[in-house]
């Protein structure tokens, strides 16, 4: 382990990505995370999430310059967590885990709030009304347009860019998903609209980018204030 990894340098975002299906103790947990471990009803959910939230802090202790043990959260009326420092966090995160993969993404503090959320592409989806129920108008047009085909990847690309969105700015579903419009068929992403009412940053102050290529069969987009440029590490080395 490295103690004092130097935080994002602005319009960056380091995304490492955590295999959740790794041995990890829960050791380095604190006695609240210890209590949720145990109320999960099956072992391997149980074992994902130690493995998780064990490699959170140790990723965030480096940036730190402190023990897994030693860092703390503070968690916000939606329950997204930050770390509880004195005087400003040298970062800022946010965590998605799906499956046997978990991504966690940190910006140097300052740099605004980032969010990023990951999908295991299913099938049936696309298909199932979901978009009609909470995309956007627009949203659901071009997604209606694609080839039946190309439907089912578009979708997930949608989700995952909206419910990332939903994450950078706290949590919940204080906005709701049809409430702004993101751009979503190609990898390269925008907000495209965005009631100004639900945040003082414009819909063009915000990075929308593709990380799909963390895990086979994956969609994942991170979202934070522009401009945005990507690092990516994987949680074993080092560790």
């Amino acid at each position: 382990m490295v103690f004092g990894v130097r935080p994002p340098a602005p319009g960056a975002v380091e995304v490492w990505t955590i295999d959740l299906d790794a041995e990890a103790s829960p050791a380095v947990l604190a006695p609240d995370e210890v209590a949720r471990s145990r109320a999960f009803r099956f072992d391997r959910d149980r074992d994902r999430y130690v493995a998780g939230r064990a490699a959170v802090r140790r990723i965030l202790g480096d940036y730190l310059g402190c023990d897994a043990p030693a860092v703390a959260f503070r968690y916000n009326e939606q329950g997204k967590p930050r770390l509880a420092t004195s005087g400003g966090a040298p970062v800022d995160f946010n965590f998605t885990n799906c499956g046997g993969i978990g991504l966690l993404a940190v910006v140097g503090g300052g740099s605004g709030p980032v969010g990023i959320d990951l999908e295991l592409v299913r099938a049936g989806f696309a298909d199932d009304e979901i978009a009609e129920r909470f995309f956007a108008p627009e949203e659901v047009a071009v997604l209606r347009a694609l080839p039946p085909a190309d439907q089912e990847l578009a979708f997930f690309r949608c989700w995952t860019r909206k419910e990332a969105f939903l994450k950078a700015l706290g949590g919940g579903l204080s906005i709701p998903l049809d409430g702004f419009e993101v751009a979503f068929v190609d990898r390269a992403g925008a907000i495209v609209r965005l009631d100004p009412a639900y945040t003082p940053v414009p819909a063009a102050g915000w990075a929308v980018l593709d990380v799909s290529d963390v895990a086979s069969g994956a969609v994942a987009a991170v979202v934070a204030p522009a401009p945005l440029a990507v690092a990516r590490h994987r949680a074993d080395a080092g560790f």
